[in-house]
Protein backbone atom coordinates (compact mmCIF):
# COMPACT_ATOMS: atom_id res chain seq x y z
CA UNK A 1 0.00 0.00 0.00
CA UNK A 2 2.76 2.72 0.55
CA UNK A 3 4.44 4.18 -2.18
CA UNK A 4 8.24 3.39 -2.37
CA UNK A 5 10.40 6.66 -3.42
CA UNK A 6 13.78 5.88 -3.96
CA UNK A 7 15.07 9.50 -3.90
CA UNK A 8 14.41 8.78 -0.31
CA UNK A 9 17.38 6.36 -0.04
CA UNK A 10 19.75 8.00 -3.00
CA UNK A 11 22.49 8.64 -0.12
CA UNK A 12 23.50 6.96 2.85
CA UNK A 13 22.31 9.53 5.32
CA UNK A 14 19.32 8.23 6.38
CA UNK A 15 20.36 4.56 6.31
CA UNK A 16 23.51 5.33 8.30
CA UNK A 17 21.10 6.56 11.12
CA UNK A 18 20.06 3.54 12.06
CA UNK A 19 22.92 1.32 14.07
CA UNK A 20 24.45 -1.34 11.70
CA UNK A 21 23.05 -4.47 13.80
CA UNK A 22 19.55 -2.95 13.41
CA UNK A 23 19.65 -2.48 9.56
CA UNK A 24 21.79 -5.97 9.17
CA UNK A 25 18.34 -7.19 11.27
CA UNK A 26 15.81 -5.77 9.09
CA UNK A 27 17.89 -6.50 5.71
CA UNK A 28 17.90 -10.37 6.64
CA UNK A 29 13.97 -10.16 8.76
CA UNK A 30 12.51 -12.73 6.02
CA UNK A 31 13.22 -14.94 3.44
CA UNK A 32 11.84 -12.94 0.75
CA UNK A 33 14.21 -9.90 1.56
CA UNK A 34 17.18 -11.75 1.65
CA UNK A 35 16.90 -13.63 -1.47
CA UNK A 36 15.89 -10.31 -3.29
CA UNK A 37 19.36 -8.89 -2.27
CA UNK A 38 21.07 -11.88 -2.98
CA UNK A 39 19.27 -11.81 -6.76
CA UNK A 40 20.74 -8.25 -6.80
CA UNK A 41 24.45 -9.70 -5.75
CA UNK A 42 23.93 -8.23 -2.77
CA UNK A 43 24.51 -9.43 0.88
CA UNK A 44 24.28 -8.30 4.36
CA UNK A 45 26.96 -8.81 6.23
CA UNK A 46 27.02 -11.33 9.18
CA UNK A 47 27.29 -9.86 12.76
CA UNK A 48 31.39 -8.84 12.95
CA UNK A 49 32.30 -10.04 9.67
CA UNK A 50 32.86 -6.18 8.55
CA UNK A 51 30.91 -3.21 7.34
CA UNK A 52 27.93 -2.45 5.43
CA UNK A 53 28.89 -1.81 1.83
CA UNK A 54 25.92 1.10 1.84
CA UNK A 55 26.98 2.16 -2.03
CA UNK A 56 26.08 -1.24 -2.99
CA UNK A 57 22.78 -0.86 -0.65
CA UNK A 58 21.92 2.38 -2.21
CA UNK A 59 22.44 1.47 -5.60
CA UNK A 60 20.14 -1.40 -5.38
CA UNK A 61 17.14 0.90 -3.14
CA UNK A 62 17.60 4.06 -5.69
CA UNK A 63 16.59 1.55 -8.54
CA UNK A 64 14.04 -1.05 -7.58
CA UNK A 65 12.23 -3.67 -9.94
CA UNK A 66 9.38 -5.42 -10.37
CA UNK A 67 10.78 -7.79 -7.82
CA UNK A 68 11.07 -5.84 -4.52
CA UNK A 69 9.27 -7.61 -1.81
CA UNK A 70 6.31 -5.85 -0.46
CA UNK A 71 7.53 -6.08 3.30
CA UNK A 72 10.94 -4.54 2.04
CA UNK A 73 8.94 -1.60 0.49
CA UNK A 74 6.22 -0.89 3.58
CA UNK A 75 9.22 -1.62 6.22
CA UNK A 76 11.69 1.24 4.62
CA UNK A 77 8.15 3.59 4.24
CA UNK A 78 7.18 3.47 7.48
CA UNK A 79 10.37 3.42 9.27
CA UNK A 80 11.32 6.58 7.00
CA UNK A 81 8.17 8.43 8.09
CA UNK A 82 8.37 7.20 11.82
CA UNK A 83 12.13 8.36 12.53
CA UNK A 84 11.73 12.20 14.11
CA UNK A 85 12.56 12.80 17.57
CA UNK A 86 9.02 13.75 18.30
CA UNK A 87 7.55 10.48 17.07
CA UNK A 88 10.69 8.96 18.60
CA UNK A 89 9.23 10.34 22.10
CA UNK A 90 5.85 8.87 21.35
CA UNK A 91 7.06 5.35 20.30
CA UNK A 92 8.79 5.04 23.52
CA UNK A 93 6.85 6.31 25.90
CA UNK A 94 4.22 3.80 24.59
CA UNK A 95 6.47 0.84 23.63
CA UNK A 96 9.95 1.31 25.08
CA UNK A 97 9.97 -2.30 25.86
CA UNK A 98 10.61 -3.12 22.42
CA UNK A 99 14.08 -1.21 22.06
CA UNK A 100 17.45 -2.54 22.77
CA UNK A 101 20.76 -1.06 22.09
CA UNK A 102 24.31 -1.43 23.10
CA UNK A 103 25.14 -0.30 26.93
CA UNK A 104 25.98 3.34 27.07
CA UNK A 105 24.43 3.76 23.27
CA UNK A 106 21.62 5.86 23.00
CA UNK A 107 19.29 4.57 20.31
CA UNK A 108 18.36 7.20 17.27
CA UNK A 109 14.76 7.72 15.89
CA UNK A 110 15.27 5.43 13.03
CA UNK A 111 17.02 2.59 15.70
CA UNK A 112 13.52 3.15 17.27
CA UNK A 113 11.38 2.56 14.42
CA UNK A 114 12.99 -0.10 12.89
CA UNK A 115 13.29 -1.95 15.83
CA UNK A 116 9.59 -1.32 16.64
CA UNK A 117 8.82 -2.21 13.35
CA UNK A 118 10.99 -6.12 13.24
CA UNK A 119 9.07 -6.58 16.70
CA UNK A 120 5.37 -5.32 16.16
CA UNK A 121 4.32 -3.74 12.79
CA UNK A 122 0.65 -3.51 13.87
CA UNK A 123 2.05 -0.74 16.45
CA UNK A 124 4.23 1.39 14.06
CA UNK A 125 1.27 1.58 11.79
CA UNK A 126 -0.86 2.41 14.07
CA UNK A 127 1.13 5.12 15.78
CA UNK A 128 1.79 5.83 11.51
CA UNK A 129 -1.97 6.90 11.52
CA UNK A 130 -2.18 9.08 14.24
CA UNK A 131 0.00 11.48 12.30
CA UNK A 132 -2.81 11.78 9.92
CA UNK A 133 -5.44 13.25 12.73
CA UNK A 134 -4.08 16.30 12.53
CA UNK A 135 -4.51 17.10 8.63
CA UNK A 136 -8.07 16.80 7.79
CA UNK A 137 -9.80 19.94 6.97
CA UNK A 138 -13.07 19.47 5.66
CA UNK A 139 -15.61 17.72 7.42
CA UNK A 140 -19.43 16.20 6.41
CA UNK A 141 -21.83 15.64 9.23
CA UNK A 142 -24.46 12.81 9.79
CA UNK A 143 -26.51 12.94 12.64
CA UNK A 144 -27.05 9.63 14.29
CA UNK A 145 -30.69 8.31 15.36
CA UNK A 146 -30.92 8.78 19.17
CA UNK A 147 -30.10 11.94 19.04
CA UNK A 148 -28.75 12.67 22.75
CA UNK A 149 -25.43 11.72 24.49
CA UNK A 150 -24.51 8.32 24.96
CA UNK A 151 -21.25 5.91 26.00
CA UNK A 152 -18.81 5.41 23.27
CA UNK A 153 -19.38 2.34 20.91
CA UNK A 154 -16.68 0.07 20.91
CA UNK A 155 -15.43 -2.04 17.93
CA UNK A 156 -14.20 -5.42 18.24
CA UNK A 157 -10.90 -6.60 16.39
CA UNK A 158 -13.41 -8.91 15.00
CA UNK A 159 -15.90 -6.26 14.25
CA UNK A 160 -13.31 -4.34 12.92
CA UNK A 161 -11.73 -7.12 10.14
CA UNK A 162 -15.53 -7.54 9.13
CA UNK A 163 -15.68 -4.01 8.54
CA UNK A 164 -12.51 -3.81 6.69
CA UNK A 165 -13.80 -6.95 4.36
CA UNK A 166 -16.72 -4.96 3.71
CA UNK A 167 -15.31 -2.07 2.55
CA UNK A 168 -12.36 -3.99 0.64
CA UNK A 169 -15.43 -5.45 -1.31
CA UNK A 170 -17.18 -1.59 -1.92
CA UNK A 171 -13.10 -0.26 -3.14
CA UNK A 172 -12.18 -3.02 -4.95
CA UNK A 173 -15.37 -2.51 -7.57
CA UNK A 174 -14.60 1.46 -7.43
CA UNK A 175 -11.42 -0.09 -8.83
CA UNK A 176 -9.14 1.02 -5.83
CA UNK A 177 -7.93 -2.23 -4.77
CA UNK A 178 -8.31 -4.49 -1.66
CA UNK A 179 -6.46 -3.55 1.68
CA UNK A 180 -8.24 -1.28 3.72
CA UNK A 181 -7.33 -0.71 7.44
CA UNK A 182 -9.30 0.74 9.97
CA UNK A 183 -7.19 2.53 13.26
CA UNK A 184 -9.13 3.76 16.28
CA UNK A 185 -7.95 6.36 18.02
CA UNK A 186 -10.32 7.45 21.63
CA UNK A 187 -10.28 11.73 22.19
CA UNK A 188 -11.93 13.61 24.74
CA UNK A 189 -15.70 12.37 24.24
CA UNK A 190 -15.09 11.34 20.53
CA UNK A 191 -13.94 7.96 18.39
CA UNK A 192 -11.62 8.89 15.73
CA UNK A 193 -11.39 5.91 12.65
CA UNK A 194 -8.70 6.56 10.20
CA UNK A 195 -9.74 4.52 7.34
CA UNK A 196 -6.74 3.77 5.11
CA UNK A 197 -7.38 2.39 1.30
CA UNK A 198 -6.17 2.82 -2.28
CA UNK A 199 -6.68 4.92 -4.84
CA UNK A 200 -7.12 4.45 -8.37
CA UNK A 201 -3.86 3.38 -10.24
CA UNK A 202 -1.57 6.00 -11.26
CA UNK A 203 1.08 5.58 -13.81
CA UNK A 204 4.37 7.89 -13.89
CA UNK A 205 7.27 8.27 -16.41
CA UNK A 206 10.47 7.71 -14.87
CA UNK A 207 14.50 6.27 -16.27
CA UNK A 208 15.48 3.00 -15.85
CA UNK A 209 18.65 1.97 -17.35
CA UNK A 210 18.94 5.01 -18.88
CA UNK A 211 15.63 4.30 -20.92
CA UNK A 212 12.17 6.38 -20.25
CA UNK A 213 9.74 3.63 -18.65
CA UNK A 214 6.90 4.45 -16.38
CA UNK A 215 6.23 3.24 -12.90
CA UNK A 216 2.54 2.03 -11.96
CA UNK A 217 1.89 2.22 -8.39
CA UNK A 218 -1.44 2.50 -6.25
CA UNK A 219 -1.16 5.35 -4.00
CA UNK A 220 -3.11 5.22 -0.31
CA UNK A 221 -5.19 7.74 1.46
CA UNK A 222 -6.11 8.04 4.79
CA UNK A 223 -9.66 8.80 5.37
CA UNK A 224 -10.88 10.04 8.60
CA UNK A 225 -14.25 9.10 9.98
CA UNK A 226 -15.52 10.86 13.89
CA UNK A 227 -17.93 9.71 15.89
CA UNK A 228 -18.92 12.67 19.11
CA UNK A 229 -20.72 11.17 21.47
CA UNK A 230 -22.46 14.31 22.78
CA UNK A 231 -24.03 15.05 19.95
CA UNK A 232 -24.68 11.66 18.85
CA UNK A 233 -22.96 12.81 15.43
CA UNK A 234 -20.45 11.30 12.62
CA UNK A 235 -18.36 13.63 10.89
CA UNK A 236 -16.79 11.96 7.31
CA UNK A 237 -13.60 13.38 5.97
CA UNK A 238 -13.24 11.56 2.41
CA UNK A 239 -13.03 12.39 -1.44
CA UNK A 240 -16.17 11.55 -3.14
CA UNK A 241 -19.93 11.30 -2.84
CA UNK A 242 -19.59 7.52 -2.60
CA UNK A 243 -17.06 7.16 -0.25
CA UNK A 244 -19.41 9.32 2.11
CA UNK A 245 -22.05 7.46 2.03
CA UNK A 246 -20.02 4.13 2.42
CA UNK A 247 -18.62 5.44 5.73
CA UNK A 248 -22.03 6.16 6.63
CA UNK A 249 -23.67 2.95 6.40
CA UNK A 250 -20.85 0.88 7.45
CA UNK A 251 -19.96 2.69 10.48
CA UNK A 252 -23.93 2.78 11.22
CA UNK A 253 -23.81 -1.10 10.77
CA UNK A 254 -21.21 -2.15 12.49
CA UNK A 255 -20.93 0.75 15.62
CA UNK A 256 -24.90 0.43 16.05
CA UNK A 257 -26.09 -2.55 13.98
CA UNK A 258 -27.98 -0.40 11.65
CA UNK A 259 -26.87 1.25 8.14
CA UNK A 260 -29.65 3.71 8.63
CA UNK A 261 -28.65 5.06 12.06
CA UNK A 262 -27.19 7.81 10.39
CA UNK A 263 -29.53 10.45 8.45
CA UNK A 264 -28.64 12.92 5.77
CA UNK A 265 -29.71 15.71 7.88
CA UNK A 266 -27.44 18.97 8.33
CA UNK A 267 -26.30 20.62 12.09
CA UNK A 268 -25.28 23.38 10.61
CA UNK A 269 -27.38 26.99 10.38
CA UNK A 270 -26.02 30.72 9.70
CA UNK A 271 -29.28 31.72 10.81
CA UNK A 272 -27.29 33.30 13.89
CA UNK A 273 -25.73 36.00 11.57
CA UNK A 274 -28.84 36.97 10.00
CA UNK A 275 -31.09 36.94 13.29
CA UNK A 276 -28.14 38.69 15.73
CA UNK A 277 -25.79 40.04 13.18
CA UNK A 278 -22.42 40.44 14.94
CA UNK A 279 -23.58 39.76 17.98
CA UNK A 280 -23.74 35.76 17.14
CA UNK A 281 -19.54 36.15 16.41
CA UNK A 282 -19.37 37.04 20.66
CA UNK A 283 -16.32 34.21 21.48
CA UNK A 284 -15.87 35.52 25.39
CA UNK A 285 -17.27 31.96 27.06
CA UNK A 286 -14.86 29.63 25.00
CA UNK A 287 -11.45 29.83 26.60
CA UNK A 288 -8.66 29.64 24.01
CA UNK A 289 -10.75 32.10 21.29
CA UNK A 290 -9.94 36.01 21.49
CA UNK A 291 -11.82 37.28 18.59
CA UNK A 292 -13.72 35.86 15.60
CA UNK A 293 -14.62 38.28 12.52
CA UNK A 294 -16.69 37.25 9.36
CA UNK A 295 -14.94 37.52 6.40
CA UNK A 296 -16.90 36.71 3.62
CA UNK A 297 -20.44 35.44 2.62
CA UNK A 298 -21.51 33.57 -0.25
CA UNK A 299 -25.53 34.50 -0.65
CA UNK A 300 -27.51 32.25 -3.13
CA UNK A 301 -30.02 34.04 -4.90
CA UNK A 302 -31.49 31.49 -7.54
CA UNK A 303 -31.08 31.02 -10.97
CA UNK A 304 -27.54 29.88 -10.51
CA UNK A 305 -26.76 33.78 -9.87
CA UNK A 306 -24.20 33.32 -6.32
CA UNK A 307 -23.20 36.83 -4.97
CA UNK A 308 -19.89 37.08 -2.73
CA UNK A 309 -19.15 39.79 -0.15
CA UNK A 310 -15.89 40.00 1.19
CA UNK A 311 -13.71 42.45 3.14
CA UNK A 312 -10.99 41.74 6.23
CA UNK A 313 -14.51 42.63 8.77
CA UNK A 314 -17.86 43.14 6.80
CA UNK A 315 -19.72 43.72 9.68
CA UNK A 316 -17.40 46.62 9.87
CA UNK A 317 -17.09 47.62 5.92
CA UNK A 318 -21.38 47.15 5.46
CA UNK A 319 -22.11 49.04 8.39
CA UNK A 320 -25.78 49.47 8.82
CA UNK A 321 -26.41 47.00 5.12
CA UNK A 322 -25.22 44.44 7.09
CA UNK A 323 -28.31 43.18 8.04
CA UNK A 324 -30.04 43.66 4.43
CA UNK A 325 -27.17 41.66 2.65
CA UNK A 326 -27.42 38.38 4.70
CA UNK A 327 -31.22 38.93 4.32
CA UNK A 328 -31.20 39.39 0.35
CA UNK A 329 -30.81 35.28 -0.26
CA UNK A 330 -30.33 31.97 1.16
CA UNK A 331 -26.68 32.29 2.75
CA UNK A 332 -24.97 29.02 1.91
CA UNK A 333 -21.57 29.90 2.89
CA UNK A 334 -19.94 31.71 6.06
CA UNK A 335 -15.79 32.30 6.17
CA UNK A 336 -14.47 33.64 9.43
CA UNK A 337 -11.42 34.96 10.87
CA UNK A 338 -10.54 33.60 14.16
CA UNK A 339 -7.71 34.80 16.52
CA UNK A 340 -6.65 31.66 18.78
CA UNK A 341 -4.92 32.29 22.27
CA UNK A 342 -1.90 30.23 21.58
CA UNK A 343 -1.26 31.34 17.58
CA UNK A 344 0.19 34.64 16.88
CA UNK A 345 -1.50 34.66 13.03
CA UNK A 346 -5.67 34.57 13.05
CA UNK A 347 -6.55 31.34 10.88
CA UNK A 348 -9.76 30.75 9.39
CA UNK A 349 -13.11 28.55 9.52
CA UNK A 350 -15.42 28.22 6.32
CA UNK A 351 -19.05 27.10 7.03
CA UNK A 352 -21.24 25.58 4.37
CA UNK A 353 -24.89 25.15 5.42
CA UNK A 354 -25.99 22.79 6.12
CA UNK A 355 -23.35 20.11 6.37
CA UNK A 356 -20.03 20.93 5.78
CA UNK A 357 -17.09 22.72 7.78
CA UNK A 358 -13.39 23.11 7.97
CA UNK A 359 -10.41 23.73 9.60
CA UNK A 360 -6.82 24.63 9.38
CA UNK A 361 -5.92 22.53 12.05
CA UNK A 362 -7.78 20.00 14.35
CA UNK A 363 -7.61 21.41 17.52
CA UNK A 364 -9.21 24.33 15.91
CA UNK A 365 -12.52 22.29 15.12
CA UNK A 366 -12.52 21.35 18.97
CA UNK A 367 -12.44 25.30 20.19
CA UNK A 368 -14.79 26.67 17.20
CA UNK A 369 -17.28 23.93 17.78
CA UNK A 370 -17.85 25.23 21.46
CA UNK A 371 -18.28 28.97 19.98
CA UNK A 372 -20.38 27.38 17.38
CA UNK A 373 -22.83 25.61 20.10
CA UNK A 374 -23.15 28.86 22.04
CA UNK A 375 -24.33 30.63 19.27
CA UNK A 376 -26.50 28.46 17.94
CA UNK A 377 -24.14 27.86 14.34
CA UNK A 378 -24.27 24.02 15.47
CA UNK A 379 -27.00 22.23 15.95
CA UNK A 380 -27.68 18.86 17.20
CA UNK A 381 -31.21 17.94 15.68
CA UNK A 382 -31.26 20.28 12.26
CA UNK A 383 -34.18 20.96 10.63
CA UNK A 384 -33.31 21.81 7.10
CA UNK A 385 -36.37 22.85 4.30
CA UNK A 386 -36.75 21.57 1.47
CA UNK A 387 -35.98 25.14 -0.22
CA UNK A 388 -32.77 25.44 2.03
CA UNK A 389 -31.40 21.81 1.02
CA UNK A 390 -31.94 22.47 -2.83
CA UNK A 391 -29.76 25.59 -2.41
CA UNK A 392 -27.54 24.25 -0.65
CA UNK A 393 -26.72 21.51 -3.10
CA UNK A 394 -26.31 24.30 -6.10
CA UNK A 395 -22.48 25.37 -6.68
CA UNK A 396 -20.76 22.96 -3.45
Amino acid sequence: MPTFSPHRFTNSAFLKKIAPANLISFLTSTEAIKTYFANRGFVPPTEGAGGIDYDALIGILADPDTGMPKELVDGLYFVHEMSTPEIMEELMEEAGVLVTCEPGVDPTPADVAIQIWLKDRDLLERKHSEQFLIRPKSFVYYQGAQDEPREAPVLSDFARADMEGEMDEWFERKRRGKGTRVFVHRRDGEVWFLVRHGEPIRREGALEDGKSSSVYYRPEKFDVVIYNCELDGLAVNAGTKGQKKLYKETFGKYLFGDEKYFGDGGRYSLDPLRTRGEEALDCSTVPGIEWIRLKEVEIFHGSGLTVVYKATDLFQKLGARAMQVLASGFLRKASFTVRFTDAATPRSVNIWQPSRASYLRDADRLLVEAWMREQGFLIIAAEITDEEAAAAVVGV
